[in-house]
Parts: structure tokens; sequence; C-alpha cells
């Protein structure tokens, strides 16, 4: 099963290279809010964001994917959904942008204290993930998967260039 960050309260969340989280306010995703998949280029990095809907969101490393919790009775099918979702058709490009490093993926409005705080405390709900990526430029795709009538995720997928 898949650590899932649990909802966000304020429908988006953001991918923050770990160089920036210790002056992440909490307020530099604002003007995406209603953007499902954007990014934002605060001090020179991008930053990935995921919005729109208050949705459960998790990493799959193995599949360079984020998966969007939209309805499902438990996660079981998503490991097989999403591979094979990777040869499928209706993918859609979003955007492209350069990532590399260390990062943490957290809901966008969370200040860097709240963050930092739930990567240290493992005896809470998760509040935030980590996520490394080799560099280079990467182009995001999102695909929407229904692996059986009562179950759908939506996926964000990052692809090297």
């Amino acid at each position: 099963m898949a650590i899932w960050l649990d909802g966000t309260d304020f429908a988006r969340y953001a991918l923050i290279p770990e160089e920036l989280l210790p002056g992440w306010e909490g307020t530099e995703a604002d003007e995406v809010i209603d953007a499902y998949v954007s990014a934002l280029r605060p001090a020179g990095r991008d930053v990935l964001t995921l919005g729109a809907e208050p949705l459960s969101v998790t990493w799959i490393a193995e599949a360079l994917t984020f998966a969007r919790w939209c309805h499902a009775d438990d996660d079981t099918g998503l490991i097989p959904a999403v591979l094979a979702a990777g040869s499928a058709d209706g993918w859609k490009d979003v955007l492209s942008l350069e990532l590399g490093g260390r990062y943490v993926l957290a809901d966008a409005a969370y200040e860097a204290d709240r963050i930092l705080a739930s990567l240290r405390d493992a005896h809470r709900p998760a509040e935030a993930l980590r996520v490394e990526l080799p560099a280079g430029r990467y182009r995001v795709q999102s695909l929407t998967v229904d692996p059986d009538p009562n179950t759908r995720f939506m996926l964000d997928r990052l692809l090297p260039e």
C-alpha cells in the first residue's frame, strides 16, 4: 500500500525543492489553485503543483508518477493500474519543467515549519513525502484511469525529455 497525503484543505500540492523548503511560506502557489497541473519558478527553481480538487495524493517512484485518489474502496489496484497505463493511449501533455535533486511533496499552503515537523514525526499521519529525481528536463503528462467501475485515479507522470 502506498503512503497517501490525505487530502488538502486548499486543493493544491507542491513539489518543493528541499533547498527552498526552509523559506516556504505557503502562499507561493496561490495563483494556481484552479489548475490541475502547473508550475511555479520561485528563486529560479521549478516547482510542480497539483491542484484544483482536494484529493489525496501519493508518489510512485518506480513509475515517476503522482496518483490522486478520485474514488476507490482501497488502493490495491493502484500499482497494476499505473503499470498498465504506462503504454496506454490518452496521456495528455501538460507542461515541461527542469527538475532534479531532493524534493518534498506537501500541501502548498503549509508553511515550512509544519512540513518539516511532518517529515520528522513518523507517529502522526503523513503530511509530506520525500521525492528524489535525477536532474533533467521532464514533460508532465496526465491521464485518468478507471481500473474497474468503482475505482478512479488521476495520474500525472514525469517523462525525461
